[in-house]
């Protein structure tokens, strides 16, 4: 029989266990449902260009708070993966638009699944707590996520 410690038993630790989880999951790489492997940033970027339509690269960098050498690093490994494709943009020629290609709208959904499989997960485990008990946990998430954003900087 395994015994736990007290640590292990409590909430803290299985709050950063669940954390420590997602992090891990987050930071693999996935194919998403293509034949190129794509890390979390890139994945990231192929959300933004999807859900932002128009964006360019001075626009990506400043949402996700990084250089535009940074965006464009990854801009490069995307185009090379197939998975993203730049036009001029008709309004200012010295910008260059951003968009997906087939296989970067396939990895987008993958992802966008992805996300609706865990949600649905979470509601299934959640299903037959009360009301209260709900609202409890919320505001508990919420309250833990204001306290470690108020440590950080």
């Amino acid at each position: 029989m395994l015994v736990r410690s007290k640590e292990e038993s409590g909430v803290s630790y299985q709050l950063l266990r669940v954390a420590w989880l997602l992090f891990d999951h987050d930071k693999r790489t996935h194919y998403y449902g293509t034949d190129e492997r794509l890390f979390e940033a890139e994945i990231h970027l192929i959300v933004a260009i999807k859900d932002n339509p128009g964006f360019h690269v001075a626009a990506l960098a400043q949402r996700f708070g990084v250089t535009k050498g940074a965006i464009s690093q990854i801009i490069k490994k995307l185009e090379k993966k197939g998975m993203v494709v730049k036009a001029s943009d008709p309004k200012n020629q010295s910008r260059l638009l951003l968009s997906l290609t087939t296989k970067g709208e396939t990895a987008y959904e993958a992802h966008a699944r992805l996300h609706r499989d865990f949600d649905e997960m979470v509601a299934g485990l959640l299903e037959q707590e009360s009301e209260e008990h709900l609202v409890f946990l919320k505001n508990f998430l919420r309250r833990v996520s204001q306290e470690i954003e108020s440590h950080e900087g």
